[in-house]
């Protein structure tokens, strides 16, 4: 137990046009050296783009990425008996799953060449959409990881059935 009380959650607030957390937890993702209204406009740019391309709400479009991308299980280190095992932990659906999704889609951007910010966002996002691309292969890696260790687990058997789903 520390000795310090844990600091408070901040609640993070919705964007100020689609009102959106999770909109608004991507412009933070997206920002590099404090610039935030560069960071507003390739993501809001890019949720144009989407929503031109798909016909449909951009945010619903982006919302139903994520889901698709966050993954169900974790995967953690731990040092037993002198060894590291990979022991994987079922994912609560929160912050920290979708914070995973989100990362994984802002590499899947990094990677992608040849393209302005805006259009690997939207690629990014639509491939998530489609259940294809970079995010979700990372999500398909970490699945048959988890499966691999799921003996390391102490439910074994709850490792499977979210995998499974």
């Amino acid at each position: 137990m520390p000795r310090r009380p844990l600091n408070a959650k901040r609640t993070l607030l919705p964007d100020p046009i689609y009102n959106s957390v999770s909109v608004s937890m991507l412009v933070n993702r997206v920002l590099k050296n404090g610039k935030k209204a560069l960071a507003y406009r390739i993501v809001y740019s890019a949720l144009k783009e989407v929503s031109a391309a798909v016909n449909q709400n951009p945010v619903e479009v982006f919302e139903i990425a994520l889901e698709n991308v966050t993954p169900k299980v974790e995967v953690k280190p731990r040092r037993r008996a002198g060894a590291i095992q990979m022991v994987p932990s079922i994912n609560p659906a929160g912050e920290r799953a979708k914070a995973i999704a989100l990362s994984w889609i802002l590499q899947g951007c990094l990677k992608r060449s040849g393209q302005s910010t805006v259009a690997k966002l939207k690629t990014e996002i639509l491939d998530a959409y489609k259940k294809q691309g970079f995010a979700i292969r990372k999500r398909e890696e970490l699945y048959k990881m988890a499966l691999a260790n799921a003996m390391y687990a102490k439910k074994p058997q709850l490792i499977i059935n979210a995998v499974a789903e």
